[in-house]
Order: C-alpha cells, then structure tokens, then sequence
C-alpha cells in the first residue's frame, strides 16, 4: 500500500486541503502505524525526504528518553499541554507538537490522518517563564525576600511568594493567610507600630510604608523582618491593593547589635566604654543647658571617676586574664550601688560614674558607698585581694556644662585626692594647676630660659643662735614678659611631669653655682641649696653633671647644697642611697625638705648620708596654737641632733615662732621674719642692710 500514489484516491477525504495547508500532515496506518503518505508541510517541518519518511513508523518519530542532546529542554516541564510529544528531525532537533489524530479511508482501507501542531515556541516560553519563576524563588530564598500582596478586594487575605510565607512562618499548606493571622505573629511590643504604619500608608498618599519588626514564629522564634510596600489606588484615590517586599534581616540586625556592644560596651565587664557614656553624659548635659532636670530637680548632676588604686598589683602577679576577672568584678558591685540612679562606665582601671540630680553633698555620700563597696576582698584566683579606690568628683552645671570639661574637671579632682592623700575629693579651681593658660605657659618654658626669664631667686638661711647668713635656698620665679612675676606653684605640678624638670635644673644648679662664684668674688662665702624632684634623682646622674658643673666654673663642691624630699628618696631607696653616698663624698651638703610630710622610714633616715633636716612650714607655722605641731617640731629636733645632724626650721613668719624654736635648740630659721625671697643679685644688699651679718670668705674644700 505504501507503493499506491494517494493521490488517485481523493473520495475519502479532501486532497487538496492535505496538499496545500501549511499545517503538518501525514497519514499512517491505524495497526503498524507505518507512515503511508505526508504533505509538505511535514517534510519541511522534519527535514526528512518524503521517501525516507514514507519508509518509518510514527513512533519512530517520537524521541525516546535519553536520545535529547545535553541542554535540550525535557518536555515533562511543560505543563501547558498535556498530548505534547517530542518530535525528532532530521538535523537532530527537537520539536514540541501536539498530535492530533483522525480516522479517515485511504486507498479504500482504514488509516489515521495525523496532525502535527508545532508548539514548540509556546513549550518554550512556558519552559523559560517556569525557569524564571524557579531563579526568582531561588533568589529570593537566597537573599531571604519575599513579596506580598494585599488587596482590597479580597480582604482579609494576603497572598504571598512561596519565600515571603516562609519568612512569615507559614507553610504552604497553611495558605491563603489572613491578614490577622500575620499580624497575631508579630510581637506583641511591635504590633501596634506595624498596624499604625499600614492604616498611614492606606490612608496617607505622601507616607511612605517601610518598617522593621520582630514576628514570632509557632516555634517561639523571633526573627527581625523588614517590609516595604507601593499603594495603589483607583481613581478617587482609594487604596485598592499595596504590593509588598517582606524580607528578614534578623542576622544584619544581630551584627548590628554585635557592632553596638563592640563600639558601645566594655567586652570585659559589660558595662558602657567611654563612647557610650559621653553620650549618656551629653544627653543629660543637653537637657540640664535647656533648664529641665532629669527624673528629679533641681536640675543638676555629679560626674565620679572611681580610680582602683593597687589594681596593677593583680596584673603584674597573676597576668591580664585575672586583672579582667577582678574588673568584672569590681563593675558588678559598682553597678549594684548606682542602680537607676545613674551610668557606671569602664576605662581600663577606671570606672567613671554620673549621677542624676547630685549635688556635692549627695555626690560625696555616693562616692562614701561605692568605697565601702569596695572595701570587701576579691576572690581571684583562690587568692584574696583587698583593692583601695580614690575618687574625683565633679559637679554640673557648677562646674561645667559639656562632657569633656566636667571629665577633666572630675579626673582632676582625682588627682587632687591623691596629692592630698585622700580617697574623696571634688574639684577646687584654685587647686587646679592644668588650666589653658598654665599649658600655654609650659609651650613656652623652654623658650623663657633661654630667653633669660626664669630667674634665681633666694631665701636666706640664719642661725639661731649667732644670728649668722649661712646660706640659701634656690627658689625659681618666671618673670614673664607680659604676664609679671610668676611663683612655681603655678608651673612647677606640669614641668614636674615632663622632662622639662631636667632642663630646670640644670638651669638652677648652673645659675646657683654661677651666683655662688659671684659672691665669692666680692669676698663671701655663701652656699645656695637647689631642690631636687624625684625625677631627678632616677633619671640624672647628677654626680657626673655637678663633676662637670664645678669643673666648668672652677667651683667647690662645699657651695652647693642639694635637697630632697623623703618620698622622692623612697621610691628607690637603693639607687637613691648610693647616689647620695657618692653626692657627699664629693662634698655636697645634703638636705631633706619637707620632713614629716612624706613616706618616712627612720631605717633608711639612719642609713642616708643626710647632714640637714628642714621641718615643714606646716609644722612651723602650727607650732604656737597646736600642741601636735609643737610636738612633731620638738621630737625632730632631737631626732635629728641625736643623728649627728642640723636642724632648719621652714616658715619662722614671726617673732614668737623663732623664740619657739630657739628653745627647742633648732639650730636654723628660714621664712618671712628673717626675709621675704628675693632676686640672688639682690641678696647681698640686703645682707648688708639686715640685722644679721655675713660670713668672711673661707677657702672651700
């Protein structure tokens, strides 16, 4: 039958319409399903010549599973048909064609007219749009966004991508959701912020909807989510539908709330570092400059530093890693005791404090209970450690007004506890040696001796007994060009810190050795005794120097006398010692002020090659009207004869004090009833003029 020409059959069914429609026919046999004829539109659509067609069987045509080239789209993902077969050609391609059959008589026997409908266009875009589709659910679960949609006209659902249920909590069976549903899952602090923003946005043509908040899952998760939306509306400006991004940023808000405890807080012991806490101090400075109070009136606050005094101690013995141990600690009873009532911060081995509506007096009572806080060990280690505290306290808006003036002012007043011995104090102005223009005064300290401006000045030095001038103190005064003659207590607390008190002394011992040569021309022998700081005396080697110092003017050692405070000599007592061993076998008198103010120890005053003790003014100058005065002057007296030493008693101001000491046998004065200091090129004016005489000249040794 194959061999039989269709066309001289054309009863059975319209031949022309086989022959000249552009659609794919052929006819096969309903059994065998051998191919029996096929119009052009099959072979150009295949490629095959019509004879090797006529030669297959339609199944033949269909392409079997596995025999798709790599990359060639699967039919089965095609959902749009539901008879499409894949079609092979001759060049290898694919086709997608729905076959559509037909029974018809061909050459007087049954066959099936089969049409072939090329989809493979529309398979393919359906293919390409599920693709896209799957990427952007893909996407979307990657970058943790879904999107929604509300409509007015089906509310109260909310339909959403399978990505933006998900990020909702919902699982696709739990779909379609309610409107109520999704906000009975947002947290319950959120949930009011969240339905005033959508009621705005529906109701609000010019507010925008974006908003974060926290939803919580059936699990009992809470997760952060960030959702924006566009409002559509109808002509008369109703809101018809809001088209939305939901997405959930709950790790960017757990790296932001790493990143705030990184820049915010202390990682040792929890509590605010320093940035936060200038914030803190700020907000309250902001709302004290506007006249309102903070929880309480009158509108004022207290800025502490608690500073742990032997902190280092723990450090040193049991390393860093139990020094944050007992730091933590230490804040943990420190933010007990101020509670509500302030912000306790952390700053290395400090914790400062500010305190809401505290006056001084509230202030020191604060700073009273935070001591006693302390005062209990800690546990570290196995080891117990007791760890003293001072604390500085400044006051708003008395004191200041911005953060940075009221910390200085409170570390200042640290300081201050410090110098005075104390473990409280608040801030005193006029002991305040760190002001602006005493630093601008420090710029320029190097220049002025240069210049000439920092001058010797002397106080003569008397016995008691002979009345006799035996010596000096060198005293520095800067004569200021604009600003007049200025006392050491105004420079001397800076320069003492910095290397600048070498350049200082060196300058009064070269003055003072310069001075002494110069009265010793004009016939006097008087020797001047410089003050030396403790810096000096661990950083100088102040032999060698001196050595060198005489040498240059061709002076003797016998003229200078150099004094020394006991706490300067106790910080290293060893070196201090054979520092001063080598002093007094050159010939240097020495001195040690101030005595009785600082750390004595009568073991190494037994073993310092001392020759004199000066008491101090403060004891002097009490001695009338306080009986322990009196008793301290008496009791060094004796101390000091009993060591084979003299005895120089600081601040005689009046008669009845110099009558006072010369009962106790002191065997020298110096203060204000003998003379006031005075320029060293003025001294022997004076001499010559006062009741007291003036040694002859004496060869030195």
């Amino acid at each position: 039958m194959a061999s039989e020409s269709p066309r001289a059959d054309a009863s059975a069914w319209c031949r022309p319409l086989f022959e000249g429609t552009r659609l794919s026919m052929l006819v096969c046999d309903p059994v065998s399903q051998e191919i029996l004829d096929v119009n052009d539109a099959v072979v150009h659509l295949l490629g095959y010549p019509r004879a090797r067609l006529l030669g297959m069987r339609l199944p033949d045509l269909y392409l079997r599973p596995g025999r798709e080239r790599a990359g060639v789209l699967r039919p089965e993902t095609c959902r749009l048909h539901a008879r499409v077969r894949r079609v092979g050609g001759a060049g290898g391609e694919v086709h997608h064609a729905i076959l559509q059959r037909a029974a018809i008589e061909y050459g007087g026997r049954d066959a099936v007219l089969v049409v072939l409908q090329d989809v493979t266009r529309h398979v393919e875009a359906e293919v390409q749009l599920r693709d896209t589709q799957n990427e952007l659910h893909r996407a979307q679960s990657l970058a943790l966004i879904g999107n929604w949609i509300w409509d007015a006209a089906s509310d109260p659902h909310v339909t959403a991508s399978p990505e933006g249920y998900r990020i909702m909590g919902f699982r696709p069976e739990d779909t379609p959701v309610t409107t109520a549903e999704i906000h009975a899952r947002i947290h319950p602090d959120d949930r009011a912020m969240a339905e005033r923003a959508r009621e705005r946005a529906l109701h609000d043509p010019d507010h925008k909807y974006d908003i974060e908040f926290r939803l919580v899952r059936p699990d009992g998760e809470v997760r952060w989510l960030h959702s924006v939306a566009e409002v559509r509306r109808d002509a008369g400006g109703r809101a018809v539908k809001m088209l939305g991004l939901v997405q959930d940023v709950t790790e960017r808000r757990r790296a932001e709330d790493d990143v705030r405890r990184l820049a915010y807080y202390d990682t040792v012991t929890g509590l605010p570092n320093m940035n936060l806490f200038e914030s803190e101090v700020e907000d309250r400075l902001a709302q004290l400059r506007r006249g309102a109070g903070r929880g309480r009136s009158p509108a004022r606050l207290a800025c502490l530093i608690v500073d742990l005094v032997r902190f280092r101690d723990v450090n040193y013995a049991l390393t860093h890693m139990y020094g944050d141990v007992l730091l933590a600690l230490v804040a943990d009873r420190l933010a007990a005791v101020v509670g509500a009532a302030g912000v306790v911060a952390r700053c290395d081995a400090r914790f400062p404090v500010v305190l809401d509506g505290a006056d001084e007096e509230e202030a020191r009572r604060w700073a009273q209970h935070l001591l006693r806080a302390l005062e209990a060990p800690f546990s570290v280690a196995g080891i117990s450690y007791e760890i003293g505290a001072r604390i500085g306290i400044a006051l708003a808006p008395l004191q200041g007004l911005d953060y940075h003036t009221l910390l200085r002012k409170a570390d200042i007043a640290l300081y201050q506890a410090a110098g005075m011995a104390r473990n409280v104090a608040v801030y005193a102005a006029e002991d305040d040696p760190h002001t602006p223009d005493r630093l601008a005064l420090i710029g320029d300290f190097r220049a002025a001796i240069e210049a000439g401006q920092i001058q010797l000045f002397c106080q003569p030095k008397v016995t008691m007994d002979g009345r006799e001038i035996v010596g000096a103190e060198a005293l520095v005064r800067w004569v200021h060009p604009d600003k007049g003659c200025i006392g050491p207590e105004t420079f001397m607390p800076l320069i003492e810190a910095t290397d600048l008190i070498h350049v200082l002394t060196r300058h009064m011992l070269e003055s003072s050795v310069a001075q002494c040569e110069a009265w010793r021309a004009q016939g006097v022998r008087l020797p001047i005794a410089v003050n030396l700081s403790a810096r000096d005396i661990a950083a100088l080697s102040l032999s060698e120097h001196l050595r060198e110092l005489l040498e240059q003017h061709g002076s003797c050692a016998g003229l200078i006398g150099l004094e020394m405070t006991e706490s300067s000599l106790m910080q290293n007592p060893a070196e201090s010692i054979a520092e001063l061993e080598r002093l007094s076998g050159m010939g240097f008198r020495l001195y040690i002020d101030d005595f009785g103010t600082g750390y004595s120890s009568l073991s190494y005053l037994s073993r310092l090659p001392v020759d004199v003790i000066k008491i101090d003014h403060g004891f002097t100058m009490q001695m009338i009207d306080d009986g322990r005065a009196a008793s301290i002057v008496k009791s060094t007296v004796h101390l000091a004869h009993d060591l084979g030493m003299r005895v120089v008693a600081e601040g005689v101001s009046n008669a009845r004090i110099w009558e006072a000491l010369q009962a106790l046998g002191c065997d020298e004065a110096q203060g204000f009833h003998v003379a006031a200091p005075m320029p060293a090129g003025q001294l022997l004016d004076w001499a010559r003029a006062s009741p007291y005489r003036l040694p002859d000249e004496r060869v030195c040794a």
